[in-house]
């Protein structure tokens, strides 16, 4: 049984948000999987996703053999949650930017668009999809940094990606990523790379992505 130490918990439940019109056309950044490889922090997200808690976050893990896995992991009621998938590369039809597809375990896809990257300090995903009423759409907005607290100067690149779509007052919820909440069982950091599990079927998921 995981628990945290000293810390309380703040619960955050995300859902998804509801554009009234089509989905904005959308010019993604070309990615490089190599460069994304590593530890990032969910600083805000908007999603439908049930992350409830503290230290939200996501782990690219690419491979020797040119592969990448993902995992979201978080803390929440003594207890680690996580989603595990894998990830790959396709090439936007309509631009020269690149898509980020992730399938997860339960074999839901979801496919995300870069709005900005910067591989050492911080990235801006968004997925949207068009509603059958042909007049609305629902999106994801995720704000991922690599350290816990979010620079200045990188908060403010984030903010500016997420206004060029016009979607800066997205209704995000905003997560306690510090050294204190990250800790788990004997003080030990949370390491999101200790769940990605060499068989897809070693953990069952519910939901689509990320």
């Amino acid at each position: 049984m995981f628990y945290c130490l000293g810390i309380m918990l703040t619960f955050s439940f995300v859902n998804s948000a509801v554009l009234n019109g089509t989905c904005p056309f959308v010019t993604p950044r070309e990615l490089d999987l190599k460069e994304l490889d590593g530890k990032w922090y969910i600083a805000a997200v908007v999603s439908d996703m049930e992350i409830q808690g503290d230290c939200a976050m996501v782990l690219f893990n690419h491979k020797s053999d040119n592969t990448t896995n993902d995992s979201i992991s978080w803390i929440s009621n003594n207890t680690i949650t996580y989603y595990n998938g894998s990830v790959e590369l396709t090439v936007d039809s309509n631009t020269t930017g690149d898509l980020l597809m992730v399938t997860y375990t339960d074999q839901r896809t979801e496919i995300y668009s870069f709005l900005d990257v910067e591989y050492e300090h911080y990235a801006v995903l968004f997925a949207c999809y068009n509603n059958d009423d042909g007049m609305s759409s629902t999106y994801e907005l995720w704000k991922l940094t690599r350290t816990p607290h979010t620079k200045d100067d990188d908060a403010f690149k984030l903010d500016r990606a997420v206004a060029n779509y016009s979607l800066q007052d997205a209704p995000f919820i905003h997560f306690n990523n510090t050294e204190n909440s990250c800790k788990i069982s004997g003080g030990t950091y949370l390491n999101p790379s200790s769940f990605i599990m060499a068989s897809a079927a070693a953990v069952s998921l519910f939901r689509r992505f990320y």
